[in-house]
């Protein structure tokens, strides 16, 4: 069977350069471990990772779509204040322009206010605003499954990838998971890694001979921690950075404004911190953390029933504005950037295997020393004694409160960065990896910095610049 592109995944980078690609007539296999068949029980359990410390849980929707069916459709692009603090190999207008060609192919309105930022007038920081499109699962909405020319391999993975001359891709082996079947897809042009920040390293580590030893290193995310204790006399004071599931049970009081998400930026030290009034402590952010280390999918089962009435009786508590103990009605959102780190990374266990058959991926990520002291510097600033959002006698609490809530894991990044050279990338600034001839990869593994955004739109971005260049030079 013979392909112009072979796509490994139909999250928000393979569904765009599917579409994007089939609609200029080019003949598409778009591969994913995943499925179509709709969920009764959300199952998150990702079966490719053997080992990841306790406070990183990294999360698999089992859904053609990938992550897009988590993403909240938020239409985030990646600030320039945020771009700027890592070594892109192409300008941020580049980037910007290409989220606004997408914003317009989708219809999405008002695509200017997709870079929109505002600076506050008294402090150091800034409010970015982002919209909020009609879809989510972005492979539903492009209609993937409706285009003549782009063959769909669900509940598949590649296994194997037929090389010629300076390591061309010629061909590339999947296996089906249920019938354990092998088909050969013929690649007439590229091969596209688009499985994600752990995905994208986890095969190409499995799959691609004489990458560079950057492959998997320096894995960012975003931790996220609630502090403070802001009740529903003072919550007012902040309905500009309300979160949208707060904005829409309380609209009565902060108004039928336009629908944005907008959350306030601090800078300190080239580490980010962006911030949103968010509901008290969420206990399901605890309860994710165990449920997804649960090999068993009957066990899985039963705890997704049992986090169903957790989760409506948090709801019930919310609504009532019951206090019990520490646990109070709303707090704030913290959600930060990540220095580069080598020694946070995706490597591979020579032990385990998956069910097609590769080396499965263990984790090792952790907030530095550095990262932790700027975290706390950030929070003092905006939420200590002199705190320009909330004042209080409150120090130091990042890591306190971070192992509380469950630590990170939904936005994994940099795991296969680009940058100018071979010394400190992977790809190069059009998204091919050193020392191939024809495979690309696509997703926030790219990314040579994490900033604080939502990274779905960013990523989607990426696909669309992509995909006009391998139109041309695939």
């Amino acid at each position: 069977m013979l392909f112009d592109f072979v796509i490994i995944g139909s999250g928000p980078a393979g569904s765009i350069l599917a579409w994007r690609l089939a609609k200029l007539n080019f003949n598409i296999a778009l591969v994913d471990q995943a499925n179509s068949k709709k969920k009764i029980i959300n199952d998150y359990f990702l079966p490719y990772v053997n080992k990841s410390p306790s406070h990183y849980n990294p999360v698999f929707s089992n859904r053609l779509g990938g992550n897009s069916v988590l993403w909240h459709s938020k239409v985030y692009l990646m600030s320039e204040k945020e771009f700027d603090t890592g070594e892109w190999p192409f300008n941020y207008e580049e980037l910007s322009e290409n989220s606004r060609e997408l914003s317009k192919l989708l219809n999405i309105e008002k695509p200017v206010n997709l870079v929109k930022t505002e600076m506050d007038d008294k402090q150091n920081f800034y409010y970015h605003y982002s919209e909020r499109c009609k879809f989510r699962n972005i492979f539903k909405f492009l209609k993937i499954s409706k285009f003549s020319n782009i063959s769909i391999f669900q509940d598949s993975s590649p296994i194997k990838i037929n090389y010629g001359d300076e390591f061309n891709a010629k061909s590339v082996i999947i296996k089906n998971k249920k019938d354990a079947n092998e088909i050969e897809l013929e690649i007439n042009k590229s091969l596209i890694f688009c499985a994600g920040g752990i995905g994208n390293p986890h095969l190409v580590l499995n799959l691609v001979p004489n990458v560079n030893h950057n492959v998997g290193k320096f894995l960012s995310d975003h931790p996220h921690i609630n502090v403070a204790k802001i009740n529903s006399k003072e919550f007012i004071n902040y309905k500009k950075i309300l979160k949208p599931n707060i904005k829409n049970n309380i609209k009565d009081i902060v108004g039928d404004e336009k629908d944005e998400e907008v959350a306030a930026v601090y800078k300190e030290n080239n580490t980010l911190a962006g911030v949103q009034l968010d509901y008290k402590r969420d206990p399901m952010r605890l309860l994710r953390s165990f449920f997804l280390r649960i090999p068993s999918s009957l066990i899985r089962k039963f705890l997704n029933i049992f986090s169903f009435f957790i989760t409506k009786l948090n709801g019930a508590i919310i609504k009532l504005g019951l206090v019990f103990g520490n646990y109070y009605q709303y707090s704030f959102e913290f959600f930060f950037s990540q220095s580069q780190e080598e020694n946070n990374k995706v490597f591979l266990d020579d032990k385990a295997v998956d069910e097609f058959g590769l080396k499965k991926a263990n984790i090792n990520w952790d907030v530095s020393l550095k990262d932790q002291n700027n975290y706390n510097k950030i929070l003092n600033t905006m939420v200590g004694n002199d705190g320009f959002l909330k004042n209080r006698n409150k120090k130091n609490e990042f890591i306190e409160n971070f192992y509380k809530s469950g630590g990170a894991g939904l936005h994994p990044s940099c795991t296969t960065k680009m940058g100018f050279s071979e010394l400190n990338s992977v790809v190069d600034k059009n998204l091919k990896i050193n020392n191939t001839k024809n495979i690309f990869i696509c997703g926030s593994s790219v990314f040579p910095i994490n900033g604080i955004t939502n990274p779905t739109w960013t990523i989607m971005t990426l696909a669309n610049r992509l995909a006009k260049y391998l139109s041309t030079k695939g």
